[in-house]
């Protein structure tokens, strides 16, 4: 039983690590870019997304967390400013989440 237990927690623990694993910054900059709500939903749409996004966006999901509203906030911040962005994706999937942001000038 305690080599099964062992089993299952290095199991768990390896397949936690790889699930995080395929978020990276694309090298691309966003200097064309809108924002847009749509059903509950925040995107960021530009022809500059890598491929694998469907419809050239990545959505800012809007859970009602604290982090989910800064990070709508930040990106409409940096829209009425004029700003470029750079952003965290997960490279597997073709719905491409937002979960991190970045200005630049």
């Amino acid at each position: 039983m305690r080599s099964f237990s062992l089993l299952v927690a290095f199991s768990c623990l390896i397949f936690a690590n790889s699930a995080d694993a395929s978020r990276y910054w694309p090298s691309t900059t966003l200097t064309d870019w809108s924002l847009y709500l749509n059903n509950g939903v925040a995107y960021i749409s530009s022809p500059q997304f890598p491929e694998h996004c469907l419809h050239s966006r990545g959505q800012i999901n809007m859970s009602g967390t604290e982090f989910d509203k800064a990070q709508y906030a930040y990106a409409l911040s940096a829209k009425a400013r004029g700003k470029s962005l750079r952003y965290v994706i997960d490279n597997t999937h073709t719905t491409c989440v937002i979960t991190g942001l970045l200005e630049v000038n």
